[in-house]
């Protein structure tokens, strides 16, 4: 996999109103609208760019309202980590 090439084909996909090469700058918003929009397999892709841990990252840095309670629910899940205290559960 080229992840120079996939980095900027998931930003033009997840942050369509800017250049991809500012949302790579900074991912962080990037990979907040991956673990709120995307499809599996870009899911993955983004797992093999910037590793399991700085999307677990985004998920316990999450400001409120960049997650909706359902993503927010099942990413705790898939990472093992505790619930928001502001998410109040699913």
């Amino acid at each position: 996999m080229d992840r120079v090439a996939e980095a900027e084909r998931l930003a033009r996909t997840y942050v369509w109103w800017q250049e991809p090469a500012v949302t790579l700058d900074d991912p962080r918003k990037l990979l907040c609208q991956i673990l709120r929009l995307a499809r599996p397999e870009d899911y993955v892709a983004a797992e093999e760019v910037w590793g399991r841990e700085a999307l677990r990252q985004v998920l316990l840095e999450a400001r409120p309202g960049e997650l909706d309670p359902k993503s927010d629910h099942f990413w705790r899940l898939r990472f093992g980590v505790a619930e928001s205290p502001q998410a109040g559960g699913p």
